[in-house]
């Protein structure tokens, strides 16, 4: 080691550049392997995961041949499991109260928080420590009890157990703190929760649906059973469940039916289709990013074998076998991965911010002990390789080359080594260019509104009073295009309620329920009206009996109900809405919520007037986005609605944060294909100038002779290309496959076209022969006696 350490700096090595890229190797690397081992751990801290289950609500319609899943299931499930099968050991469900719920103490500090509506089981099935208070089983029985997280006590302070939380937006709403609870990790399917409400509480705040057995379905409900038990074995008792407390007879009559499932809580968040991807992804760049590390250093090592063969050779003559060559060689290799390792720990922490932000959680949560123990066993298997392939090749330089030059070139390595970085670079180049334009296409996809010039307000707590004084006011403005209301945001998906032939039962299809909106909702919003026309607020009986419906809407109608001629003026029956309903006008299609396969929304929607915009958003349609616009329509907020602390926030960006994954997963591949290109020039530049060195007297004798610069520069670009071309060839097909597996995960796709990918493969071919004709451009305009004088 003290060997290592005293040619650390030695001529000839490029030692530093050696530790420099496997340091950005290992830190981009091990940040990579640690996700994917985060991600594999989802849920682990949970004791018997592999006895926990969440119950999951099956459906299937008279028009369906097979079962339709709802992660979400009626109020009454969860208890009715737990009491008709004896093999539940414990069962649970919550629902929503409020994200970002804004909470205010006693002492008038504000804090928000997601809470989450409990039962008094919620701790039992999934166990965190209280840290002080009662016992949740007897906590989370009364209403307008409540624990609080560790996370949110370091900001109120522990002695906020026994005081009390109001909700800022209903002041008569007040939350009684009887506990503070272990925040839950971050490696959770679970949302983050903050604080944890007495289910008793829901009666206050919206339906209290505890005791539906059908219709909803707004309660994630979960099992854990006794040691041993499969969920098989609760097959007989669930639909006996079922038959009692379901109208099945009625159901099945009408051609649906009905039935619950039990997916294992260690599978939620590997189950998605879009995770299970981006793991395998994130796991390819760490092995990618790794190899190309070690496939560099080792380049570098051999480029620097000229220089040390003689010293290699004389140790051998005074006696050094190839045990002590390889103890010599390996100990460099272990000092170049401790420093090489320390780099990355700076580089890591260094830019912890953006990494943590790319990631979406801490890096505490990234590296708990047993991921650091994984990334140092890598790192020892890195250095034991870096050190071994060398080694194999120092101890085979003969002794003889202690007495004469050391020309040997090794140049088959060194060009294996190049093809496969210039093979990974193309690859990354390939896929980083499919997933911007991607990325790109999804940002710019109409969902058939207008929403780039769209500011909304939630009006959650604000009277009518106060609503209906800030809309004449916004109206005024001279930045406003228009001004309206709705339940629905847009960013956000639909609920869904059923169409059904009353005199029969038969239910038709399920759609994506918009609800409420208010005047002027299709000009604001810019969605054609297709057929018939909106509402009429000023016939107040006949419009609250009126439905919209989309052109998906009509078509399904037609297919299914037999429906002829124009539906303006037929009539339809949806489940929660008293019918019949009157269609009075057809929009053409919108798309809610994000374009990622499994989230797309493709069914049918329908909307219903609201004559003010009671506890809905409010929608400001500016005739331009601008700071100016926005900060105008701040300050009519602020002035119409003085006691609450009501903000306007752009649509658009809400629309784009959808997609905030997909631009993490951009930026990391950008950021690692850059590392990669600059790694992989490294590797080039050592290359050319090592055969530049090696050759410089037949590059002076061809000089003399009356080769030109262009006839030297062909004699190695040439060669160089023969590795260059099929290696970025293979690295831009294997991403043309890649691609096409990866874009199977969004409802919107663009199209792969094979310049694409060529234009890549140009691209890094166009780096690789301006870097080299540079160097050897260099080489030949030396004056060839001086190449000459060193022979």
């Amino acid at each position: 080691m003290k060997r290592a350490l005293n040619n650390l700096f030695r001529r000839g090595e490029a030692n530093p550049i050696k530790i420099l890229c496997l340091g950005v190797g290992l830190a981009i690397g091990l940040t990579m392997l640690a996700e994917v081992i985060f991600e594999q751990s989802y849920d682990n801290f949970l004791p018997r995961l592999e006895d926990t289950y969440r119950i999951t609500e099956l459906y299937k319609s008279s028009q369906e041949d097979t079962w339709r899943p709802y992660t979400q299931t009626p109020g009454a499930t969860a208890p009715g499991v737990k009491r008709y099968c004896p093999e539940v050991e414990a069962a649970t469900r919550f629902t929503w109260l409020e994200s970002g719920m804004h909470l205010v103490a006693e002492d008038q500090r504000e804090v928000t928080a997601n809470a989450l509506l409990c039962d008094s089981s919620f701790f039992e099935v999934f166990p965190r420590r209280i840290l002080i208070g009662e016992n949740p089983h007897t906590g989370l029985e009364k209403e307008n009890n409540a624990y609080i997280s560790s996370r949110l006590a370091e900001t109120l302070g522990t002695d906020i157990v026994g005081h009390t939380l109001t909700w800022k937006e209903y002041p008569d709403f007040k939350l009684n703190i009887v506990g503070i609870f272990e925040e839950f990790p971050e490696n959770t399917h679970l949302p983050r929760i903050d604080v944890a409400v007495a289910l008793p509480t829901i009666g206050q705040v919206r339906y209290d649906g505890r005791n539906n057995w059908l219709g909803n379905d707004s309660y994630k409900s979960y099992i854990r059973l006794y040691p041993g038990t499969k969920p098989d074995q609760l097959t007989d008792n669930v639909k006996r469940m079922l038959e009692t407390n379901l109208p099945m007879e009625d159901l099945r009559k009408n051609g649906a039916d009905y039935d619950i499932g039990f997916q294992p809580v260690g599978e939620i968040f590997s189950s998605s289709d879009y995770n299970r991807i981006m793991n395998i992804v994130f796991l390819a760049f760490a092995i990618l990013m790794l190899a190309v590390a070690v496939l560099n250093y080792i380049l570098l090592v051999i480029s620097g074998m000229v220089n040390r063969a003689k010293s290699i050779a004389t140790y051998r003559c005074y006696g050094a076998g190839s045990g002590d060559i390889y103890r010599m060689v390996l100990s460099e290799s272990a000092l170049h991965g401790l420093l090489s390792l320390a780099l990355a720990v700076l580089i890591i922490f260094g830019i912890q911010d953006v990494v943590q932000e790319q990631i979406g959680h801490s890096l505490r949560s990234l590296f708990p002990p047993s991921t650091i123990a994984v990334c140092v066993a890598v790192t020892a298997f890195i250095v034991l390789l870096c050190g071994v392939m060398p080694g194999y090749l120092y101890t085979r330089i003969p002794v003889t080359y202690a007495y004469r030059r050391y020309t040997e070139s090794k140049r088959h390595w060194k060009l294996g080594l190049l093809f496969v970085q210039f093979l990974l670079t193309t690859f990354f180049v390939a896929i980083l260019a499919v997933i911007s334009l991607q990325y790109r296409a999804l940002t710019h996809y109409d969902p058939g509104f207008e929403y780039k010039d769209m500011l909304y307000v939630p009006l959650a707590g604000i009277t009518q009073t106060e609503q209906q004084r800030c809309v004449q006011e916004l109206k005024k403005l001279p930045e406003v295009a228009g001004v309206t209301w709705g339940y629905q945001l847009p960013s956000e998906h639909c609920s869904g309620n059923n169409v059904y032939n009353p005199e029969t039962g038969q239910e038709y299809m399920n759609i994506a329920d918009m609800y409420l909106v208010g005047d002027d909702y299709h000009k604001a919003f810019g969605i054609p009206v297709i057929e018939g026309s909106t509402f009429t607020p000023h016939l107040s009986d006949t419009v609250a009996r009126q439905v919209m419906v989309s052109r998906k809407f009509v078509e399904r109608m037609r297919e299914l109900a037999g429906w002829t001629g124009s539906p303006i003026g037929k009539t339809v029956n949806i489940t929660e809405h008293e019918g019949p309903l009157t269609v009075c006008g057809v929009y053409e299609e919108i798309h809610f919520g994000s374009q990622i396969a499994e989230d797309a929304d493709e069914r049918p929607s329908v909307m219903f007037y609201a004559p003010v915009p009671y506890s809905t958003n409010l929608f400001i349609r500016l005739r331009q986005l601008s700071p100016e616009g926005m900060k105008a329509v701040q300050k009519v907020v602020e002035e119409t609605m003085p006691d609450r602390d009501k903000h306007a926030y752009s649509l658009a960006l809400e629309m784009n944060a959808l997609y905030d994954g997909i631009l993490h997963v951009r930026n990391s591949i950008l950021f690692t294909g850059a590392c990669i290109l600059l790694i992989a020039l490294i590797g080039l530049i050592a290359y050319i100038r090592d055969e530049i060195s090696r050759r410089h007297a037949e590059i002076a004798i061809r000089i003399i002779h009356g080769a030109t610069v262009a006839n030297v520069q062909r004699l190695f670009l040439l060669d160089l290309l023969k590795i260059a071309l099929p290696a970025t060839l293979i690295g831009a097909l294997i991403a043309w496959r890649a691609s096409i597996s990866l874009l199977q995960l969004f409802a919107v796709k663009i199209e792969l076209t094979w310049w694409l990918f060529t234009g890549c493969a140009l691209a890094v071919l166009l780096i690789v022969w301006a870097v080299s004709s540079a160097l050897v451009l260099k080489a030949a305009r030396m004056n060839p006696t001086e190449n000459l004088r060193t022979e």
